[in-house]
């Protein structure tokens, strides 16, 4: 269920409310989908996860768990996991019959002692009940799927799709009957849509994405077609198929550099979706190395095209301004492993917000004419690099944390010179800490994008970060 909440004139951003019922939760759009490697955030547990805002949604590449856990370990969890839930219900039947039976053997005196026992046995059944820092409450886990197996609790949603973002540009040639793709070691695997949909059942996962060969390339305008073709089969194939447990449907959209096979593709597409069982929209076909205005020409002419009352997202790993860009032109969820790559270059992300830098009309009488100036000379006085790497020698004594004022838990409780210490000796601990970091900081520009579209100052705060970016590569 997708709502729109407010969206700007003359612009196609906007702000949403998908509910994803299945883990009774519900993303403000535009949000972040965190990107995974067999169902985990790199270098992170679900545990770490707790205290970081807006990660709701997972995203989980297929080809990464064909093998580990596979399918068959996979519907003998969830038979087992069925079983013993059914052995529980009984059980729980008959302790509420005991109960009232005892009740009304016991007098009222005695009753008024049990009533004391049981809230002082509730209380301690809270405390033990509530989730820490430490560990996850076994009552808020899923009751199968793969959120049930790696133990990623209820309160996380999962974004399943065929595709590995890890290898985005390289791909294996498909057959009509089945999809081939990279695994996580990059050898070949091949897909049926049919079994892509009975993963998709035992994952239970909140959103599915359509079976499709999401990355074109460079290929003819006959390979193209045959590819479009393929992918439409396939979608209907994945309509069929569709249950309760593979939720929602996501169809993939190609923004093809061709106008003609693009159009002709959405066309068929919209038919499909006019029947009303498709959920939203995934594209792909870009962030393969094409230009930044072609970019968000092709986004801007396919979402004029497509129902305002469907969700859209696109898959890689963007930039904030090229994220920008996006949203811009009508996205809603961004899947992008953007700080994973960070981590992995041992870089930290200064989110420096820009919103203190803009300013209504009515509260600036004495304001510059050029804003783009202001900005850059508060800039000037105290400079800090949109990112910074910790491996650099003159953080070697600096006892700041990753970024003055920040409240995520690498913050809080270490500094630079420590993590430059853990990077040098090669220590783990570094990647943990950098990519906490790193994640809490992408999810604070989501949720300063969103009080930016509200406010009627989408364009002034994409100014800001763009600025930003051009200051950290000049310095």
């Amino acid at each position: 269920m997708f709502i729109i909440t407010h969206e700007e004139e003359n612009r196609k951003s906007r702000l949403g409310k998908l509910t994803l019922p299945k883990s009774s939760i519900t993303l403000e759009t535009p949000c972040f989908i965190c990107s995974t490697q067999r169902g985990f955030v790199r270098h992170l547990t679900p545990d770490n996860l707790i205290n970081i805002p807006d990660i709701e949604l997972l995203s989980i590449n297929l080809p990464q768990i064909v093998y580990k856990p596979g399918l068959t370990t996979l519907k003998r969890f969830n038979k087992h996991c069925q079983e013993k839930e059914s052995s529980i219900e009984p059980k729980k039947e008959k302790e509420k019959d005991q109960l009232i039976s005892n009740k009304k053997e016991i007098g009222k005196e005695k009753e008024k002692e049990q009533e004391k026992e049981n809230v002082n046995n509730l209380k301690i059944g809270k405390e033990n009940k509530i989730v820490t820092e430490k560990g996850t409450n076994k009552n808020n886990q899923a009751k199968d799927g793969l959120k049930r197996y790696y133990g990623i609790g209820s309160k996380k949603a999962l974004f399943l799709k065929i595709r590995n973002s890890e290898f985005a540009g390289f791909y294996y040639p498909s057959t009509d009957e089945k999809i081939a793709c990279c695994s996580s070691e990059g050898t070949k695997i091949f897909i049926t849509p049919s079994e892509y949909m009975e993963f998709a059942s035992e994952i239970n996962p909140d959103i599915t994405v359509s079976p499709a060969i999401e990355v074109v390339g460079n290929n003819k305008r006959d390979k193209i077609e045959k590819q479009v073709k393929r992918s439409l089969k396939w979608l209907n194939l994945a309509i069929s198929k569709k249950t309760s447990r593979t939720g929602s449907l996501f169809a993939v959209l190609y923004a093809i550099e061709d106008p003609k096979i693009r159009n002709k593709y959405l066309d068929q597409l919209l038919k499909v979706v006019k029947n009303g069982k498709v959920d939203g929209f995934v594209f792909g076909c870009l962030f393969l190395n094409e230009s930044r205005i072609e970019r968000k020409k092709r986004i801007s002419d396919i979402t004029e095209l497509l129902p305002k009352e469907l969700p859209r997202s696109i898959v890689g790993d963007a930039t904030l301004s090229q994220i920008l860009d996006c949203v811009e032109g009508g996205i809603d969820l961004i899947n992008s492993s953007f700080p994973l790559k960070l981590t992995e270059l041992n870089l930290v992300l200064n989110y420096q917000n820009p919103l203190q830098n803009i300013r209504s009309e009515n509260e600036n009488n004495n304001q510059k004419k050029n804003k783009n100036e202001d900005i850059e000379n508060e800039n000037k006085k105290q400079f800090e690099p949109l990112l910074m790497n910790l491996r650099n020698i003159k953080y070697e004594d600096d006892n700041k944390p990753f970024v003055v004022g920040c409240q995520c838990f690498a913050c809080k409780n270490h500094t630079r010179k420590y993590v430059y210490h853990l990077i040098s000796v090669r220590e783990m601990t570094a990647m943990i800490l950098m990519n906490l970091h790193n994640i809490y900081q992408y999810s604070l520009f989501f949720k300063d994008m969103r009080w930016a579209i509200k406010n009627h100052k989408f364009i002034q705060f994409k100014e800001a970060i763009e600025l930003l970016e051009k200051s950290n590569l000049k310095k």
